[in-house]
């Protein structure tokens, strides 16, 4: 996965057990599923450390935070591999064409807090919601759930905003709940203090306030996933979502569902899932505001 970090320092991140073995790679290209490969690793500047392979050029593949990779050691040359969404997907006004995480998304793209001139109203409704995006408990699907006295710390905490009184910032959530914008979530807390979701049986429970990010309707089949703004309606987009660490596999409906949404985008290549995730279908939540 990469991260912002790893865009920033040209570093690849690596699985522990894989440093030995990479030592010996002299070429890495990036397969982005269609004509010819991009060298990434610039030799000069090569390092293999535990966790990562520094040196690498992601400003020629121009890959965004966020982005899955997979990588194969073949002899000398590292191959690292991308996989295509059926359809472009643009979050924040950044276009993602390949599979992503949308935990790091949630956390990593940048978003603009500038105040609406519509007033103060308008533009704590979107500091709740970023408040929410950066320090909430982020789930699989990349919603993010923080409990209200976290919430109301965190807004106050950021800037100027100390000016928000507790008050303020609840009947900005209530109101963005009563538009859809964000939901009410059961939690629990264990007693060393730590957050679970779902609930966990036994341990106090405990009320989150829920964002999650879904998709705005767009021609010529394109999508866009909503950040925290004044305004939108939504349907949660399709995507792609690892479940090995789990225990568990892909169904065989998610499997038929990603080949054919695969082979409606006329997508080359495979139509099998990537081994280790499963496909999550579009679909619709909430309604207009």
């Amino acid at each position: 996965m990469i991260r912002r970090h790893h865009v920033e320092h040209g570093q690849c991140p690596l699985p522990s057990q894989a440093a030995r073995r990479i030592r010996t790679a002299k070429v890495v290209h990036l397969d982005h599923g269609g004509g010819f490969p991009t060298v990434l690793l610039d030799s000069l500047r090569k390092k293999v450390t535990k966790e990562h392979l520094r040196g690498i050029r992601w400003q020629g593949a121009e890959l965004l935070p966020g982005t899955r990779i997979t990588a194969k050691l073949d002899r000398s040359r590292l191959r690292l591999s991308l996989t295509p969404l059926e359809r472009p997907v643009f979050i924040g006004s950044k276009r993602f064409s390949y599979a992503y995480d949308p935990r790091i998304i949630a956390r990593e793209l940048p978003m603009s807090l500038a105040h609406s001139p519509a007033g103060i109203g308008v533009s704590l409704d979107v500091l709740v919601q970023e408040t929410i995006r950066k320090l909430g408990y982020l789930d699989e699907a990349g919603s993010a759930l923080l409990p209200v006295e976290n919430l109301i710390r965190g807004v106050r905490s950021r800037g100027t905003s100390h000016q928000y009184s507790s008050d303020a910032i609840r009947a900005s959530v209530n109101g963005l709940i009563n538009r859809s914008r964000l939901t009410w979530e059961t939690g629990s807390c264990a007693a060393d203090g730590v957050l679970h979701f779902p609930a966990r049986p036994g341990e106090r429970t405990v009320r989150l306030v829920c964002y999650t990010p879904f998709v705005l309707p767009k021609p010529k089949n394109q999508r866009v996933v909503h950040l925290p703004s004044a305004s939108s309606q939504h349907g949660v987009a399709g995507h792609l979502m690892k479940i090995e660490h789990l225990g568990k596999q892909a169904s065989v409906a998610a499997q038929a569902a990603y080949a054919e949404a695969h082979r409606s985008a006329g997508l080359t290549g495979t139509h099998q899932l990537p081994k280790g995730h499963t496909y999550v279908k579009p679909h619709e939540r909430g309604g207009p505001t």
